[in-house]
């Protein structure tokens, strides 16, 4: 029996391991826990996205085929009809719909614009100037500045159409012509 109880001593000491051991392949364990939370196939997607987008910046920017346009930058609305098929009385229906929505979307976005901004203005105002408390109040103002020049984006988009050019945005703020969307 003794034979036993000697054999059986010697398996469960086998067994054991000890508290170093145990710590060790704990802090592994806890070590390992970055890297296989670590979303490997979607960063090599990014990157490939990202690879493409440099690509495209690097070869250049692409020709609006929405329109065609003559050397001085006016808009050919007969040409325009017949490379998409249609009528040139379409395309004016088309371009006057359009015009109505820029103009819409500039007045909508540059009042929201400016809600946000007085809103923004307000919470600077009462809250007190401590760091923890002042960076989300300073963190609202990119979107202010995105309204903006959302606003403007689409008051450019109106003047253009407007126009029957492609002017630049300094030709836009500089026109003596109605600055505002209608």
């Amino acid at each position: 029996m003794q034979g036993d109880k000697s054999s059986t001593r010697r398996s469960t000491s086998a067994k054991r391991v000890s508290r170093l051991s145990r710590a060790w392949s704990g802090l592994k364990w806890i070590g390992s826990v970055p890297g296989r939370a670590f979303p490997k196939p979607e960063v090599i997607e990014g990157g490939r996205f990202l690879s493409g987008l440099i690509t495209g910046v690097r070869r250049g920017a692409r020709r609006n085929t929405r329109f065609r346009v003559d050397e001085d930058r006016r808009i050919d609305v007969q040409a325009t009809a017949f490379l998409h098929g249609m009528k040139a009385w379409q395309v004016e229906g088309l371009l006057r719909r359009r015009r109505r929505q820029t103009a819409l979307a500039a007045y909508i976005f540059f009042g929201a614009a400016w809600t946000l901004f007085a809103y923004w203005l307000f919470e600077i105002a009462i809250t007190p100037w401590a760091s923890w408390r002042i960076a989300p109040v300073l963190e609202f103002a990119p979107f202010c500045l995105f309204l903006f020049l959302t606003a403007f984006q689409s008051a450019l988009q109106n003047y253009q159409i407007r126009t029957r050019r492609l002017a630049t945005a300094w030709e836009y703020l500089t026109t003596s012509e109605q600055f505002w969307p209608s």
